[in-house]
C-alpha cells in the first residue's frame, strides 16, 4: 500500500510542477525580459559586492553599493548625453523657427547654396531644395511625435525599470540560495553535466560584458578621434552618441555617421562628410565583425558566429536587454550540446574498451 502511494506521488509531481511552471511563465510573460535581464546584471553586481564585502558588515549593503557603483557611470553618461542633446536640439529648433519666421518655405541658405553648386538648372535645384526642406520639416514632426510617444510611455517604462531594479537586487542578494536549490534538485548522476553547463554560462556572461562595453568604448574613442581631426564641434558628445548607437539593432552607429556625413555634404563640406562616412564604415566594420567577436571568444570557447547571432537577433527581438539575453541563451545552448557530445563520445569510447 505504501509502495503504491509512493509511485502515485512520483507519477503526479512532475506534471504538477510542469503545469505550475507554465502558469507562472504566463503570469511573467509581460515582464520576463526585464526579469532575465535583471538576473544577468545581478551577476555583475554580485562580482562587485564580493569585492566590497570585506569592507562592509552586511551582505545587503554590499549588494546595494554594488548596484550603485554599476549605475553611477551609466547615470553620468546618460545625464551628460541628454543635457547636451537637449541643448543642441534647442539651438537647432530655435534656428529653424527663425528661418521659417518670414515664410513657410524655410529659407535655409546653406542648403540652397549647396544644391545650386551641383550645377543643375534653377528649376531642378529649386525642386531639390524644396524636397530637402520638406524632409527636414517631416523629420522634425517625426521627432516631436516620438517625444510625445516616449512621454506617454513613461509610466510603463518606470514600471519596467522598477522590476529591473528589484530583480537585480534579489538575484544578487539571494543568488547563492538559488544555486544551492538547483544543486539539491538536480539528480546526482547529472551534476557533472550541469556543473560544466554553469561553467560555460559563467564564461558567456564574462564575454558578454566584455563583448559589449569594450567594443562600444573602442568605437566611441575612435569616432571621437575622427570627429576631432575632421573639425566637428561637440566631439565628446558625438563620440558618446556613436558608442551608444552601437547598441541599436541593425543600424548601429550608422545612424550617427550617416546623418552627420550627409548633412556635411549638403551644407557644402563634401570632403568632410565623405571622409566621416568612409572612416565610420572602417571603424564600425572592424569593431562589429572583428573586435567584438574576438574579445568575447577570449572568455569562452563558444564559436564567434554564435555570439554574433546572439547580439544581432537578441537585440532585434528583445531590444537592448537582448544584447545580453540573446548571446547568453545561445551560448548556454552551445555549451550544453558541447558537454553532451563530450559525454557521448566518452561513453562510446568506454563501451568499445569493454
Amino acid at each position: 500500500m505504501i509502495s503504491h502511494i509512493k509511485k502515485m506521488y512520483s507519477s503526479t509531481i512532475f506534471p504538477l510542477l510542469l503545469l505550475l511552471t507554465i502558469l507562472s511563465l504566463g503570469v511573467l510573460t509581460p515582464i520576463i525580459t526585464m526579469v532575465i535581464f535583471g538576473a544577468i546584471l545581478a551577476y555583475y553586481v554580485r562580482f562587485i559586492a564580493r569585492k566590497i564585502k570585506p569592507y562592509v558588515k552586511y551582505d545587503t549593503l554590499a549588494v546595494v553599493l554594488g548596484m550603485i557603483i554599476l549605475a553611477i557611470p551609466i547615470a553620468l553618461l546618460l545625464y551628460f548625453t541628454i543635457i547636451q542633446l537637449l541643448s543642441i536640439s534647442g539651438a537647432l529648433l530655435g534656428s529653424l523657427q527663425q528661418a521659417t519666421a518670414d515664410n513657410s518655405t524655410m529659407n535655409l541658405n546653406s542648403i540652397n547654396d549647396a544644391v545650386q553648386n551641383l550645377g543643375l538648372s534653377p528649376s531642378v535645384s529649386g525642386n531639390i531644395a524644396d524636397a530637402i526642406k520638406s524632409g527636414i520639416l517631416q523629420l522634425l514632426s517625426a521627432i516631436t511625435n516620438s517625444i510625445i510617444t516616449i512621454a506617454s510611455s513613461i509610466p510603463a517604462l518606470a514600471a519596467q525599470i522598477l522590476i529591473l531594479i528589484f530583480s537585480i537586487f534579489y538575484f544578487a542578494r539571494d543568488g547563492g540560495k538559488i544555486v544551492r536549490y538547483i544543486k539539491d534538485v538536480v539528480p546526482g548522476k547529472d551534476k557533472d553535466f550541469y556543473r560544466e553547463v554553469i561553467k560555460g554560462a559563467d564564461d558567456v556572461l564574462k564575454s558578454i560584458i566584455v563583448g559589449n562595453i569594450i567594443p562600444a568604448a573602442i568605437l566611441g574613442l575612435l569616432s571621437g578621434v575622427v570627429y576631432y581631426f575632421l573639425g566637428y564641434p561637440y566631439v565628446i558628445l558625438l563620440a558618446i552618441v556613436s558608442g551608444i548607437a552601437m547598441f541599436i539593432p541593425i543600424i548601429g552607429p550608422w545612424i550617427v555617421y550617416g546623418v552627420i556625413g550627409l548633412f556635411s555634404i549638403l551644407t557644402g563640406n563634401t570632403a568632410q562628410g565623405v571622409l566621416l562616412i568612409f572612416f565610420g564604415w572602417i571603424i564600425e566594420t572592424t569593431t562589429d565583425f572583428y573586435i567584438r567577436p574576438r574579445i568575447s571568444v577570449r572568455y569562452s570557447e563558444v564559436h564567434p558566429l554564435v555570439f554574433l547571432l546572439g547580439f544581432i537577433y537578441g537585440a532585434v527581438t528583445m531590444g537592448i536587454p537582448g544584447l545580453f539575453i540573446g548571446p547568453l541563451i545561445l551560448g548556454i545552448t552551445y555549451a550544453a550540446y558541447k558537454v553532451y557530445r563530450q559525454e557521448r563520445v566518452k561513453s562510446k569510447a568506454q563501451d568499445k574498451k569493454a
